[in-house]
């Protein structure tokens, strides 16, 4: 009976261990993408954004996407993926060669997002498409 206990004790420790890395690195890249946010924010005009930035706004607690705070957001992977998507839009939207380094650091924290796995290729896609619908009723 012992043993069973040590295991199942075992068990929830990894697991939480395991969820807890996740909302980490989460985390992580939000915060990264914070950054990017702010450090374009001066160098853009904000008002070409307003309708994607409405869009992204609605799936962020207590702030906006140019303020981003509070660790439920920043743990949040639909937070991290509107901030993604967000970055996406403006920066098809700007010239090809401005914001090289935040182009990287976006690129390499899309990559760290879906090697974490939170949603699949199809609830991107949707969310995707859901983002342009709004935008273009906007």
């Amino acid at each position: 009976m012992f043993t069973n206990k040590h295991v199942a004790r075992s068990v929830e420790r990894q697991h939480l261990k395991s969820a807890r890395k996740f909302y980490h690195a989460m985390a992580d890249i939000n915060l990264e993408l914070a950054k990017v946010h702010r450090s374009i924010e001066r160098q853009i005009d904000k008002s070409h954004y307003t309708a994607a930035t409405s869009f992204v706004d609605q799936y962020i607690s207590y702030t906006t996407i140019w303020n981003m705070k509070f660790v439920y957001n920043l743990e949040n992977p639909e937070v991290v993926l509107m901030q993604i998507l967000h970055l996406d839009y403006i920066f098809k939207r700007e010239e090809a060669d401005a914001f090289l380094k935040e182009r990287q650091i976006l690129a390499e924290q899309h990559l760290s997002f879906k090697e974490l796995k939170p949603y699949k290729d199809e609830q991107i896609e949707a969310r995707i498409e859901k983002m342009a619908q709004y935008i273009a009723e906007f």
